[in-house]
């Protein structure tokens, strides 16, 4: 290993270089990203619109404190184990809906989380 890559490496580590952990503004990282396309689906047809009108804004990596996905429903019992996924949020007819899931195709949500500016 070179110097400077060494020199980085425990820089990093030793938390002298701050790195700064941006949420993914596309889908360009996550190109087979089924759990999106679950949620366009289900958007679409809960508003009843074509998913072509539904647009995805944001998708961030996420752990999940339980298999609840952050959306527990009541009386209901999760395991409380990490669960790795996505926060989802789309945009259609001038509203914004944030969907959960995990890192393979289930998906719950969606909840309103506003108006698009």
């Amino acid at each position: 290993m070179k110097i400077p890559a060494l020199l980085f490496v425990m820089l990093l580590v030793s938390g002298c270089i701050n790195v700064k952990h941006e949420p993914v503004s596309n889908n360009s990282i996550f190109p087979d990203s089924s759990v999106v396309d679950i949620a366009k689906k289900d958007l679409a047809q809960r508003l009843n619109i074509t998913t072509v009108e539904v647009k995805l804004v944001r998708q961030e990596l996420v752990n999940w404190r339980d298999t609840s996905l952050g959306y527990p429903e009541k009386e209901t019992v999760y395991e409380q184990e990490l669960t790795p996924g996505f926060r989802i949020i789309l945009e259609a007819g001038n509203k914004t809906y944030e969907y959960h899931s995990d890192s393979n195709t289930r998906v719950v949500g969606p909840k309103e989380v506003g108006q698009v500016q």
